[in-house]
């Protein structure tokens, strides 16, 4: 009776775990793992490769649109153009150096979870090498553009990128204006900061 018991119970916590598994899931999963693979073996080819797995993951529109937030509608199509082309370099420098620090971890996949017309797939990142290291949590939101799944915000320790950006950018277009926030966007590129 017993082994009965142990076996209906390992069924139930290995479906329960399946049940977390999905398609933005398994997007997120295959994607981190190719990145985290071309990461640790540095070249100019892997680098290519990194900003086309980059540029498939991420909805750069999404970003830009909600990281200007209020500030979009204003905008002529040409300095949306040019804000979400920066956006994107800063994104992809900020993501690129945010995992280079995670590649001395493991990533658990935990749940899936939808959230308004997105999806929420939460991750732990556990240190390989010291147990007492606190795990950093890393969600990411995630919604269907054209049959694919794209990242549309990250957030690392209950910290949105898009809040975030959202915050710095719309203080400097009220005290400064939108010409200022593109010329700190592009300063901050060129200092190589994020």
């Amino acid at each position: 009776m017993k082994r009965g018991k142990v076996l209906v119970m390992a069924m139930v916590l290995s479906f329960s775990s399946l049940a977390f598994a999905g398609a933005a899931t398994d997007v997120v999963k295959a994607k981190q793992t190719s990145l985290f693979e071309l990461l640790g073996k540095p070249s100019p080819d892997n680098q290519k490769k990194v900003g086309a797995a980059f540029d498939e993951m991420l909805d750069y529109a999404a970003l830009s649109e909600a990281s200007l937030g209020s500030e979009w509608a204003a905008r002529s199509d040409a300095e949306k153009a040019e804000f979400s082309d920066v956006l994107k370099q800063l994104v992809r420098k900020a993501y690129e150096r945010n995992l280079k620090k995670t590649l001395g971890y493991n990533v658990e996949y935990l749940s899936e979870a939808p959230k308004g017309s997105a999806v929420v797939v939460k991750t732990r990142a556990v240190s390989k090498t010291n147990a007492r290291e606190e795990p950093i949590t890393i969600d990411y939101v995630l919604a269907q553009k054209n049959g694919a799944w794209k990242v549309q915000d990250i957030i690392t320790e209950d910290v949105s990128l898009v809040s975030s950006y959202r915050s710095q950018f719309t203080k400097i277009v009220k005290k400064d204006g939108f010409p200022a926030l593109i010329k700190k966007m592009k300063d901050k590129l060129a200092k190589g900061e994020t």
